[in-house]
């Protein structure tokens, strides 16, 4: 059996943990066709993008995004952003709505660390058309540490929102830096050390306007030359990935690690 990864998602020096074989590719293993799919956040949509008035933000607020699923977020980082926004007043998290308890237990949890409820706005699922349009109104997507994004990481970066993520020590908890550095764009930074680390970093860029625009201004520029999202490079990467796993199958051979070279 193999497992396809990238060398974030799955390092050499994890690979004693995994029973599986790796089939490591450059760049990432998450493919997605967004460049092919989703050119309306380029302007090529029919549809209008919804207001930040409309979405339930004031002109002025730092928007911070957390669209994964509410499972993936854990107490100690829920505790760090809310040490975020009790250092930026102008601060809000934004997720999307899965359940009405979850809202309830959410806000009552920021009350209980002394943030006004109020401050976590939570939004319906958008139809696929004005999607990626309304998510790249945040600022910035926090990433959850115990669970990443995974198919919401490229939907963000692709609607042109940095991500500050945070890697663990297994596959769930790393896809999003391979996510992060494939998109050549990017600085290393957003990629955390710690949970300290990632509360600075955010309490930074919450205070710098201009140093987060820049990022996200480069981030939009470039994403069409982006490895992210050149399908047809990823894709090619897993066909050699396979050739050269069919190759050990063909002369007789116990499955090994293969490793494509960009």
């Amino acid at each position: 059996h193999y497992l396809a990864a990238d060398v974030l998602t799955a390092p050499p020096e994890h690979e004693a943990f995994y029973k599986e074989k790796m089939a490591v590719v450059p760049s990432t293993y998450l493919i997605n066709d967004h460049r092919q799919s989703r050119r309306e956040v380029l302007g090529e949509g029919a549809v209008a993008a919804p207001g930040r008035k409309e979405l339930g933000f004031e002109e002025d607020d730092v928007i911070l995004a957390s669209f994964n699923q509410l499972y993936k977020i854990d107490p100690e980082i829920f505790e760090v952003w809310m040490d975020v926004l009790k250092a930026v007043p102008k601060a809000k998290i934004w997720m999307l709505k899965f359940s009405h308890a979850a809202d309830k237990y959410l806000r009552e949890s920021a009350h209980k660390a002394g943030v006004d409820g109020a401050r976590i706005v939570f939004s319906d699922k958008f139809p696929k058309e004005t999607e990626l349009l309304a998510k790249g109104h945040a600022d910035l997507f926090l990433d959850t540490p115990l669970f990443n994004a995974h198919t919401t990481g490229g939907d963000v970066l692709w609607a042109g929102v940095p991500i500050l993520t945070l890697p663990g020590d297994n596959f769930a908890s790393r896809v999003a830096s391979g996510l992060v550095t494939s998109t050549d764009t990017l600085p290393r930074v957003m990629i955390a050390r710690n949970h300290d680390d990632y509360r600075d970093l955010a309490i930074a860029l919450c205070k710098k306007p201009q140093q987060r625009a820049s990022i996200a201004q480069r981030l939009r520029s470039e994403r069409e030359r982006a490895p992210l999202f050149d399908t047809k490079r990823l894709t090619g990467n897993v066909e050699v990935a396979m050739r050269l796993m069919w190759d050990v199958h063909a002369a007789d051979e116990k499955p090994r690690h293969v490793i494509v070279k960009s």
